[in-house]
């Protein structure tokens, strides 16, 4: 009976399903794959290593990060933003001061930016600088943003910011100039014109286009808080209880 119950016991053992070790240690191994692949410019062979990885070990940090990284690579931004928010999750110390996972947030900031999506803009630019916040491109990108909402004030403070982390950049100048500009700060506008030309060689024609692609995104920011206002106004008119 004895030894019944050892031979049933040794065919148990055998046919176990691999343990939780072995998952890890294979997930692991996936992961390393998956680095070698991306360190050859192979992304989405890497992406598919991390896969494998997370199918095996769900709680892996570094697998998340890593795959995101891989999806920033790839140009999919919302897939590399989720896979960077639940790897802090899991291990919250990958957030200081990781430019890769600042860049993400910045990048998707510009592009809800361009598309007149200023909240979904002004919260990644807002992670942005939680993770590195002494990003001067995060601030000037926010203060493009708030001033394309007509905050002038908020535009104006993180252009002061932005130009005070880094004091090249001529784009800067010129949109705090043309922030000041509504202000009414005509000679401190001229300053800042005229510094933004010296920074960049003098080539006025590059700033012009880019003060005039500012100046479309503020008039099609105005014209669609206008029709919101309208159609609120109009909600409200036709809700009035009668008299």
């Amino acid at each position: 009976m004895k030894c019944f119950f050892l031979l049933a016991l040794l065919g148990f053992l055998i046919a176990a399903p691999p343990s939780f070790g072995q998952h890890s240690r294979t997930a692991r191994k996936y992961l390393k794959q998956g680095t070698d692949l991306f360190s050859k410019g192979d992304v989405a062979g890497a992406i598919n290593e991390y896969n494998r990885a997370l199918a095996l070990d769900s709680k892996m940090p570094d697998a998340y990060l890593n795959r995101g990284k891989a999806r920033q690579a790839f140009g999919d931004l919302d897939g590399a933003i989720e896979d960077y928010e639940t790897a802090i999750e899991l291990l919250p110390a990958l957030a200081n001061n990781n430019q890769e996972m600042s860049q993400a947030y910045l990048n998707r900031g510009y592009r809800r930016s361009n598309q007149l999506d200023v909240d979904g803009a002004l919260s990644d630019y807002d992670r942005a600088i939680r993770l590195n916040p002494n990003d001067a491109e995060a601030y000037f990108k926010r203060g493009r943003t708030y001033l394309i909402d007509g905050d002038i004030q908020f535009a104006i403070a993180d252009f002061n910011k932005s130009i005070s982390l880094d004091d090249r950049n001529p784009l800067v100048y010129a949109e705090r100039g043309f922030a000041r500009q509504f202000q009414g700060l005509n000679n401190e506008a001229q300053q800042d014109f005229e510094r933004g030309l010296q920074l960049n060689n003098n080539l006025r024609l590059m700033l012009d286009l880019h003060l005039l692609d500012l100046q479309m995104q503020i008039r099609e920011m105005k014209r669609r808080q206008m029709a919101a206002h309208r159609n609120i106004a109009r909600f409200t008119w036709y809700n009035l209880p009668d008299a």
